[in-house]
């Protein structure tokens, strides 16, 4: 007797799994040149449905990205030597010098700047100011 209520238990536990777990549609309609994406059937025209399911997430795939994005982040030196920090030179006055060398390079060349120009200018800028 035990063992059939549990049986039971299980099998009704397993279907509603499986209902819950069914494939998610999503409606596209039209209703009066409005048109509204929802989970339930169109009540006007169904202009389009379509499977919304989420795709199964891959670990390793996620890993990778983490890694990745880890290896991209820049990173905040707390000691040792920074290019802003070069003997001789305040790193406000460099900074400063650095913007107005490209200010004036850049009201030289007018509309005719190009990408070499703005690189060159920007880092230095970075350099000096970083």
């Amino acid at each position: 007797m035990r063992s059939t209520i549990r049986f039971i238990l299980i099998s009704l536990l397993t279907c509603f799994f499986v209902v819950a777990a069914h494939a998610q549609q999503v409606f596209k309609c039209s209703d009066g040149g409005h048109v509204s994406y929802q989970s339930s059937p169109c009540v006007g025209a169904t202009l389009r449905s379509w499977d919304a399911t989420p795709e199964a997430v891959d670990p390793a795939v996620q890993a990778r990205i983490e890694s990745l994005r880890r290896e991209l982040r820049p990173e905040r030196r707390t000691s040792g030597r920074t290019r802003s920090n070069r003997p001789g030179r305040s790193p406000a006055t460099a900074c400063e010098q650095a913007r107005k060398g490209r200010a004036d390079a850049y009201a030289k060349a007018g509309l005719k700047r190009d990408f070499a120009l703005s690189s060159h200018w920007d880092n230095r800028v970075h350099d000096a100011c970083w």
